[in-house]
């Protein structure tokens, strides 16, 4: 069974592990990510980890825009 839920400071280290895997050929995903969580707007609710057995198997982040 998948769990979708909001990312915690916790799950920044497997968050950067999957973006990793997924943007091989971009590693700069990770630090764009970390840049983002930084910023005024951000809203740890828009950013959510798909977990299996506990265990962080995606991510996604999606920005608000007006």
């Amino acid at each position: 069974m998948i769990t979708i839920r909001p990312e915690t400071i916790a799950d920044y280290a497997a968050i950067a592990r999957v973006n990793a895997l997924a943007f091989d050929t971009h590693p700069n995903v990770a630090l764009l990510i970390g840049l983002h969580r930084h910023r005024p707007r951000f809203d740890p609710g828009l950013s959510l980890v798909a977990e299996v057995d506990g265990r962080i198997v995606g991510h996604v982040l999606f920005s608000p825009q007006t």
